[in-house]
């Protein structure tokens, strides 16, 4: 009798779905996965090389670059399905940007950081987990003294954030403002120059610093007519800071008016009266020779000493603010006295 003998042929099952992956070099590297029963995966499309089973695949690879797997699924019979690609792409990092350091001085302008690159994004610490700022400029709202480090990044179509370039910001100390003596002198006298001591000092004419007149520790002014005359002296340090400005002053006081006194005469055996002097100032100085040399006498009234018959002539000047009055000129007069002859009586 015949016994029947059948022949079944399975279909295969449906290739898998697959999900590509991407990432950026040095991130976490994601697992290819696969939808469908029995997952094997293959690192060539022969199928020849199994590298795994399951629905999700840990790669392993970690250098930049496009790996292709190849995954099929099992049916319960057996029967392999044919395969679907799935890619994972390392991209490498975009360069990192180029940056420039920036220095100010205390109580100036602070300028912005700045990067060269696409997609800037600013960071505060080295981490990069505290963000600042984006953009190719960083204004930092920095005022105080003190170093400051930025890190910059770049980002590519990619979405891969570059490694760091560093960004510093230093605001430099002022020194110290200059030491420096006000001065005065007497019109038609010697005018000494105004001094100062410091480093790098610069002489300015008015409060602003924006009219320069000199520079170095000593500064003449130039000044002779009577007057109070103001300047302003700064210090610059190395970093190029200028101090505060010490104020100087040079008073050249005048004083021209001549003291009054008299001429005095006396017969010689009289006590001859003192010169007295009087005018604006409070001190008075005699003196015997035009030349206002040979001191004889201060203060008024003025007693000469003389006794003999003769003139005698003095000069007296008068003093105020430090200054001296041009000289009066006197006379003390000692005349003689007469002689007659013998008296006769007739």
């Amino acid at each position: 009798t015949s016994i029947a003998v059948t022949l079944e042929i399975y279909s295969l099952p449906n290739a898998p779905t697959t999900t590509s992956q991407t990432a950026c070099l040095g991130t976490t590297i994601p697992n290819l996965t696969a939808s469908g029963n029995n997952i094997v995966w293959y690192s060539d499309a022969a199928l020849t090389v199994q590298v795994g089973t399951g629905n999700n695949f840990a790669t392993g690879q970690s250098a930049a670059g496009v790996y292709t797997y190849y995954a099929t699924q099992n049916d319960g019979n057996g029967c392999e399905s044919y395969y679907t690609i799935a890619t994972l792409e390392i991209y490498s990092l975009p360069n990192a940007p180029t940056t420039t350091n920036q220095t100010a001085c205390f109580g100036t302008t602070i300028p912005d950081l700045n990067a060269i690159g696409s997609n800037i994004v600013w960071y505060s610490n080295a981490a990069l987990t505290a963000q600042v700022g984006t953009g190719n400029s960083l204004v930092t709202g920095q005022s105080t003294v003190g170093i400051y480090t930025y890190y910059a990044t770049t980002t590519d179509a990619n979405g891969c954030e570059s490694v760091s370039s560093t960004a510093t910001l230093e605001i430099f100390a002022l020194p110290n403002a200059p030491t420096a003596t006000n001065e005065t002198a007497c019109e038609g006298g010697v005018i000494p120059d105004l001094t100062a001591t410091g480093t790098n000092l610069t002489w300015y004419l008015d409060a602003a610093l924006t009219t320069q007149v000199g520079t170095g520790t000593n500064y003449a002014t130039g000044m002779l007519t009577a007057g109070v005359y103001t300047y302003y002296v700064t210090e610059t340090n190395s970093n190029g800071c200028e101090s505060s400005a010490t104020i100087v002053t040079l008073t050249i006081n005048s004083f021209t008016s001549v003291p009054i006194v008299s001429n005095v005469s006396s017969c010689f055996g009289s006590t001859p009266s003192d010169f007295t002097a009087t005018g604006v100032g409070t001190s008075f100085t005699w003196y015997d020779d035009v030349a206002l040399t040979n001191i004889v006498g201060s203060g008024s009234p003025f007693a000469t000493g003389q006794t003999a018959v003769g003139v005698y002539t003095y000069y007296v000047t008068e003093s105020q603010n430090g200054c001296q009055s041009p000289a009066a000129i006197v006379t003390l007069e000692i005349y003689a006295v007469p002689t007659t002859g013998p008296i006769n009586h007739w």
